[in-house]
């Protein structure tokens, strides 16, 4: 049956918090940032901005690049009143482009500044070793073969691993709050439940001083109130097959194996989560991480987009992209007569943009 988070104890302790934004708290926030770090990662992400981000359009060249959802376009560009073709073509573009980077930049984001924390630690973030070792057989295989083998993967859920002091933690990293899907819920679920021992067994053999695993679902952005309750679902059904709370009044939404007491599941969100990247074990102390990943992105972004002249090539990207919906012109005679009549200029435009969703060639 179905657990409506209205009506669910569980579900709405986990939604109780509220993040609200106090300048003067930010402004204590800001204190403990570090600049080096923030230069480094900030490094870190420029060479692959300068490169990647024009990859996100330049590989697009005629309107058939552009295909979109005809029915919303035409809906957007009505109530938008995108009747020019300079305006549209920056609407089309900006719309690629961020599904695009929508796509593509989380794990760029993942991969360059996970690794650069926990600020205490002898160990950074990494992928797990089981997990590299595991994909290395893989080698030799094609794509479908690979494809196949990697369905049962035990390691394929966790994405990044470290250890400090007798805890390992592993981090299952989601982009945002309504990243995750019914068909996930169910797969990250089985995922746990089927391979948590194994990974607890893995764990004290590759670190024999280790005794203790925590598994956390991370969300990079958004706020415990705004997710769409899927992370939370996850904990419901592993509190229906043997986890319990670990301490339903300090610790919300921690859960720990009945069994031994050694595993515990949780999800961080947002702020939490970027804390808990940059110290896992006290992630109180570590809430400035996010401002942190915020101002090298600034930085990396300012550096990126300089170095590779976008501003000239998205120019005449859009320039391009102008002039293709200019053709996008029916001879008014070649149009029934009610038609004529009955349609606007506007409207015969954005019907001509709807129906390149149509066809591959000639557009």
């Amino acid at each position: 049956m179905a657990l409506s988070s209205r009506s669910n104890p569980f579900f709405n302790a986990l939604k109780s918090r509220r993040h609200k934004y106090d300048p003067a708290e930010i402004g204590q926030l800001f204190a403990k940032v570090d600049q080096q770090r923030i230069d480094h990662l900030a490094n870190a992400l420029t060479g692959y901005i300068s490169t990647n981000l024009p990859a996100a359009f330049e590989k697009r060249d005629g309107l058939a690049d552009y295909r979109t959802n005809p029915y919303v376009l035409m809906t957007s560009a009505s109530v938008m009143g995108l009747g020019d073709p300079e305006k549209f073509g920056d609407f089309l573009f900006n719309s690629k482009l961020y599904m695009a980077l929508e796509t593509s930049f989380g794990k760029q984001i993942e991969a360059a500044f996970v690794g650069q924390y926990p600020i205490q630690a002898t160990q950074k973030w990494t992928d797990a070793p089981e997990k590299v070792a595991e994909f290395a057989e893989l080698n030799g295989l094609n794509r479908e073969e690979r494809a196949q083998q990697r369905i049962g993967s035990v390691w394929r859920e966790i994405d990044r691993s470290c250890v400090v002091g007798n805890r390992r933690y592993m981090t299952s990293i989601k982009s945002g709050p309504n990243t995750i899907n019914d068909t996930q819920v169910a797969g990250m679920t089985a995922a746990i439940l089927n391979n948590y021992q194994a990974w607890m067994a893995e764990t004290t053999k590759t670190y024999p001083h280790v005794d203790q695993l925590d598994i956390v679902l991370g969300l990079t952005y958004g706020t415990d109130r705004t997710t769409n309750n899927k992370e939370n679902q996850i904990l419901v059904k592993l509190l229906q097959q043997g986890f319990v709370e670990e301490d339903a009044g300090t610790k919300p939404g921690v859960l720990i194996d009945h069994a031994t007491h050694r595993v515990r599941v949780y999800r961080c969100i947002g702020r939490d989560f970027w804390a808990f990247i940059g110290q896992p074990d006290a992630p109180d102390t570590t809430q400035y991480v996010f401002l942190e990943v915020l101002l090298a992105l600034s930085k990396a972004l300012g550096q990126g987009i300089a170095a590779a002249d976008l501003e000239m090539r998205i120019n005449a990207k859009l320039q391009h992209l102008a002039l293709a919906l200019t053709k996008l012109k029916f001879p008014r005679n070649s149009l029934p007569e009610w038609v004529r009549d009955d349609f606007t200029e506007n409207q015969l435009f954005w019907f001509a943009t709807a129906m390149t969703a149509f066809y591959d060639e000639g557009i």
